[in-house]
């Protein structure tokens, strides 16, 4: 498993940094709203995504009251079931969003030789890399591309597998079946892998729909039916 190579940090920067965001937190709070909904929680989206700095939470939109957020290295529901069951069985949020990612270390180091690493990187990786080859014997598709879009399809395919593994819970099932739950499986394309630009994101799975035509004939859900495609078919 290869590491980050260690970069100078100018600390003094990074504190201003924390303090600018904190006092724009504090000032931008939204305390008329919070007080309409008495004080608690009321979001709409349960959100699982890859723990990756580059992947944040803004990219979903407003956060604050909004997103129940769950992140972990590859994006798996088995690292923290009970916090996104939670999200969907307790909170209710109509919309659930997986969200993978282009370039993604967890998909690589799985992918590698990881038992030198401490047991909860292990502990961890081992849940990455259990979906990874679950996926692949679902899929039979074999994945000998070059690095940049052999490990982006298997970040895709892993997005598939939580959402099966959702869809293999009865309770979440049920409330897919009763159309109070959309599961939605998204891949955000860092690298310009998928060839229309960096940044962009793509739908790759609907309530384990995996038909790009199909995805794309969901009108009523707007750019996430405009955006359906994927590198993988199976």
């Amino acid at each position: 498993m290869s590491h980050h190579t260690t970069i100078e940090v100018d600390k003094a920067a990074l504190f201003k940094s924390l303090e600018q965001g904190i006092l724009a937190f504090e000032k931008g709070f939204p305390l008329e709203d919070f007080k309409k909904g008495n004080y608690g929680q009321h979001p709409l989206i349960t959100l699982l995504t890859c723990a990756d700095s580059r992947m944040p939470v803004n990219i979903f939109g407003e956060i604050f009251n909004r997103i129940f957020s769950v992140e972990n290295i590859g994006n798996q529901v088995k690292t923290n079931e009970g916090s996104v069951l939670y999200g969907l069985l307790h909170l209710h949020t109509p919309l659930m969003i997986v969200a993978g990612h282009s370039d993604c270390g967890a998909i690589k180091a799985a992918e590698s030789n990881f038992v030198d690493e401490p047991m909860g990187i292990r502990n961890e990786l081992s849940i990455v890399k259990n979906s990874l080859e679950e996926a692949q014997r679902k899929s039979g598709l074999i994945f000998d591309d070059e690095p940049g879009l052999k490990f982006t399809k298997l970040a895709e395919v892993n997005v598939d597998m939580q959402i099966d593994y959702l869809l293999a819970n009865y309770a979440v099932a049920d409330l897919v079946e009763k159309n109070e739950l959309l599961l939605v499986g998204v891949m955000v394309d860092l690298h310009n892998i998928y060839g229309n630009g960096y940044g962009m994101l793509y739908t790759s799975n609907i309530n384990g729909e995996r038909n790009s035509s199909i995805l794309k004939t969901y009108s009523h859900l707007g750019l996430l039916a405009d955006r359906a495609r994927r590198l993988t078919s199976y």
